[in-house]
């Protein structure tokens, strides 16, 4: 029992750190969408993944990031957001959206799908330190920006308070009876973690994931094999690295445990933050400022652009060498 409720405390942080906090779904554990598509769909690929990396490898940046990336590359055969997203695409080559492969899957999924909600759950375990360094030293910055990156896409003060406050009061309440109810800091994370007879049943789930929604969502919007070839070089390349930083990473010592282990109480402050934080900017965006969501969504595609790059010459890199 307390096995499937952290793998649904898992989902839960992976959605709610990639869809809430941008505003990209405001509802998703009280809709009928978010139940039935958004946590199996965050769901699967975080066990998944984060059970192939602790169980064939270790958990560190490279690892964690390389792994994110097969996560973002959902944003390819189900959404078809790197083809053709629902927004104007800046620059296209070869019919792949750039800044939408460098933001969308070279990025956000890999820190907000998957680093952050690891890192987050670890502390709730194990306590080794996954979460990024700035994370870990300046929570309360870290909460702020993410409520003003809500505010960027939210269409109403009223709906991100609701949708902040509704999803974060949510997440603190699955925390307490991970906390209390199941005795979580107990717990090895590895253990909870899929293991490898439990990973096989969830990995078809995915495939037939992948199937279904890929085949009924935007089925318009997928191209042709030639723009469809530089995304096949990216899961080839992906995979190709992910295999040897996994293999590399089973010969370092183990992830230091870090003395940052919250309490429900400072998680609730946190929460606190991200709620007003979003609901005055969204407040200042549409009665003072219009302008302001246009200038966060550039400010953080340029930021996110060039974290991309980084981040995967650091761990293609790291991958390579002895």
């Amino acid at each position: 029992m307390q096995g499937y409720f952290f793998w649904f405390l898992l989902a839960s942080l992976s959605v709610f750190f990639a869809e809430v906090t941008v505003a990209s779904y405001l509802y998703p554990y009280f809709t009928p969408w978010g139940i039935i598509s958004l946590l199996p769909l965050y769901g699967l690929h975080t066990l998944v993944l984060a059970g192939i990396v602790y169980r064939f490898g270790k958990p560190r940046f490279e690892t964690l990031y390389l792994a994110g990336i097969l996560f973002g590359l959902y944003e390819a055969y189900i959404t078809k957001v790197v083809w053709n997203p629902e927004w104007d695409s800046f620059l296209k080559i070869g019919g792949v959206g750039i800044f939408e492969v460098l933001v969308v899957v070279l990025f956000w999924h890999p820190f907000m799908s998957f680093i952050i909600p690891v890192g987050v759950a670890e502390l709730l375990t194990s306590g080794r330190r996954v979460l990024p360094g700035f994370v870990l030293k300046h929570p309360y910055l870290t909460v702020l920006l993410l409520g003003i990156v809500e505010s960027s896409n939210a269409p109403s003060p009223l709906h991100s308070f609701l949708s902040t406050f509704s999803s974060s009061a949510f997440l603190i309440l699955m925390i307490y009876l991970w906390l209390e109810r199941f005795n979580g800091r107990n717990h090895d994370m590895m253990e909870l973690l899929p293991n490898r007879r439990e990973l096989k049943p969830l990995i078809l789930a995915l495939i037939a994931y992948y199937i279904i929604f890929g085949s009924l969502l935007r089925r318009e919007a997928l191209p042709g094999f030639s723009a469809q070839i530089p995304i096949w070089l990216l899961y080839a390349l992906t995979f190709f690295l992910l295999y040897r930083a996994l293999k590399k990473s089973r010969e370092h010592g183990e992830v230091e445990i870090t003395e940052c282990r919250p309490e429900l109480r400072r998680l609730t402050e946190l929460a606190g933050v991200f709620v007003i934080s979003a609901t005055i900017f969204t407040s200042i965006k549409t009665f003072v400022l219009p302008e302001l969501g246009v200038a966060v969504i550039m400010t953080l595609w340029a930021f996110a652009s060039v974290i991309a790059v980084v981040s995967l010459v650091k761990s293609a890199r790291w991958a390579f060498t002895q």
